[in-house]
């Protein structure tokens, strides 16, 4: 191989051994020398392709929402209807979770508290996620689709279960969340009358999700 493919592949082995390690270690024990050993390739290597931890794993953050928002997209694209088109999405997603649980946990439960620059991508992601819900619909006027200010919300949602489910060892299992959010982000819309009223909001499960989420976090603070 060429130096630029030899530095192209080490590359993508260190962007792929990220969330292994990650999900294993935790974002702040995490260091690069586990890195390199998780991805088999030298210091060096790392750092003519990052500068530091933190520049890596925003970057494998990075990879792994567009790899995730394309895997929702692509169904999204295909449906007809709008319980189909939400289902077809939601089902390849949470597929593709399942199948890289280690993904998910550096996705939705180390992300946000990996420091302010990846948090803060963690929740402009959560915005372009948001946007999907607009693309849904084909058979409802525009006027039923949730008010923009409320897509954070529903996509929030789901990603406080996701993380709690990843939390307690079900990460190869979210596929079976794929009813109850369809059930969830249908609530808000309504065909022929404008979306959710202000001020009004499905719960979802929030008792459920919020004490595991907060453990989690708390173990990995006291790590």
């Amino acid at each position: 191989m060429s130096p630029e493919q030899v530095a192209r592949d080490q590359r993508a082995r260190l962007l792929a051994a990220v969330p292994a390690v990650v999900a294993e270690r935790g974002y702040e024990a995490t260091s690069v020398a586990d890195i390199v050993k998780a991805a088999a390739v030298s210091r060096t290597a790392f750092y003519k392709s990052f500068s530091d931890k933190r520049d890596c794993v925003a970057t494998a953050h990075e990879v792994g929402h567009e790899r995730l928002f394309e895997v929702l997209t692509q169904p999204c694209e295909e449906g007809t209807m709008l319980g189909e088109r939400v289902e077809l999405s939601l089902a390849a997603a949470l597929d593709a979770l399942a199948a890289d649980p280690a993904l998910a946990r550096l996705l939705f439960i180390e992300a946000p508290s990996a420091g302010e620059g990846i948090a803060l991508r963690y929740h402009e992601w959560l915005k372009r996620y948001g946007t999907l819900l607009r693309a849904a619909p084909s058979d409802i006027p525009p006027i039923s689709n949730p008010a923009p200010e409320v897509e954070q919300v529903i996509v929030g949602g789901i990603a406080s279960r996701i993380a709690s489910e990843v939390l307690q060892g079900r990460g190869p299992q979210l596929r079976d969340l794929t009813s109850p959010f369809v059930e969830y982000i249908l609530a808000f819309y309504r065909p022929g009358e404008p979306g959710p009223k202000d001020g009004e909001v499905v719960a979802f499960e929030a008792e459920q999700t919020s004490a595991p989420y907060a453990e989690g976090r708390r173990k990995r603070a006291g790590a």
